[in-house]
């Protein structure tokens, strides 16, 4: 990318047309477990490319595929293969020019143009977008080079989906199949947490404006992403933990439990929750345990106190002798995530 030419656009320079998203509240859709029969409800999150859930069909205004779309206040762009509703306040981007290639190049080039030109005080509005300039690589003529946009994101992906596919392979040399009886048939008996795990700790609050640009993940009360709400490289005044349990303490996501194989920074709503005899396996299994028990008990204004999470109980299998059957927990999950990998590899390959 270096190695060609650069140039600045305008919106319209390029026939980039911003079109309003008619808005469906949450409360007028019926959410739908199937996705292949549904339709993509899309909303302003900065996360999962705007995906909300899948609704069941009905008489709605469909945006077209092959569109970017972003909300106001997100300040994100995201490309959509297929036809879609979303939530208040959303637009999309559409071009004889986009196909799926074209359309990620483009997302990540609108990205770049308004970054942080934009917030919940100054909405992303269509009027606003236009006036920003893209920066695009170029043709002999000084036009849009389609060509070369589409031609990297595919060179891209090969290569994404080579590592992804070694990746899988070899995670499965590390496990072997083994037959175990189903959830139903074993047997389950409640263990207060801390009986479970070593004392938990909470995190340290670290407010935004001290944020120092690093690669250490920082994790709090947010139930997506495994936790992280961003990359620090703050050092001094944090608390970093490994190899453990995070519980988001309070909020919307109160009690939402999730596995960190690597370092990171736990904020002040976040419990730390740790066993040195656990291996990933088991821990994964935990954090599912631990989020059905937690979630919907918590609140806002009712938040996961030291005092509270002792009291917690959690539901495990057991062995014959009553203790907590943590062969059975690993090997459930191993036999979980083989099937994922190979669900993966029957797909790409």
């Amino acid at each position: 990318m270096d190695n060609i030419k650069w140039k600045e656009f305008q919106f319209d320079d390029i026939n980039l047309q911003i079109i309003n998203s008619k808005a469906y509240h949450s409360a007028n859709i019926t959410e739908c477990e199937n996705s292949e029969t549904g339709i993509p409800y899309l909303t302003r999150t900065q996360f999962n490319n705007s995906f909300n859930c899948c609704v069941k069909n009905g008489e709605y205004k469909l945006n077209p595929s092959n569109t970017i779309s972003f909300g106001a206040e997100s300040a994100c762009f995201f490309y959509q293969p297929y036809k879609y509703i979303t939530g208040n306040k959303m637009y999309y981007i559409q071009s004889e020019y986009i196909n799926k290639y074209i359309g990620l190049f483009l997302r990540c080039s609108l990205q770049s143009c308004v970054e942080g030109c934009f917030s919940f005080g100054n909405g992303m509005i269509p009027e606003r977008v236009k006036k920003k300039k893209i920066m695009l690589p170029i043709n002999h003529n000084e036009e849009p080079n389609w060509e070369y946009m589409e031609q990297y994101m595919i060179t891209l992906e090969a290569e994404k989906k080579d590592r992804y596919i070694c990746y899988c392979k070899f995670e499965l040399t590390q496990m072997q199949q083994k037959y175990l009886p189903d959830l139903e048939s074993v047997q389950w008996r409640y263990f207060l947490v801390n009986d479970v795990f070593h004392k938990p700790q909470r995190g340290k609050r670290i407010v935004e404006k001290n944020h120092i640009v690093g690669n250490t993940p920082l994790v709090s009360s947010y139930g997506q992403e495994n936790g992280i709400t961003n990359f620090i490289g703050n050092e001094e005044k944090v608390k970093k933990f490994t190899d453990c349990l995070s519980i988001a303490n309070g909020g919307s996501s109160a009690g939402k439990t999730f596995y960190h194989p690597y370092t990171f920074i736990a904020a002040d709503h976040v419990t730390q929750c740790w066993n040195k005899e656990l291996n990933k396996y088991q821990y994964l299994f935990l954090a599912t345990v631990m989020t059905k028990a937690l979630t919907g008990k918590y609140s806002f204004s009712h938040e996961i106190s030291d005092p509270r999470l002792a009291k917690e109980r959690i539901m495990l299998p057991v062995t014959e002798s009553g203790e907590p059957d943590y062969n059975y927990m690993e090997q459930y999950i191993k036999n979980l995530m083989i099937k994922k990998y190979q669900s993966y590899l029957d797909y790409v390959e």
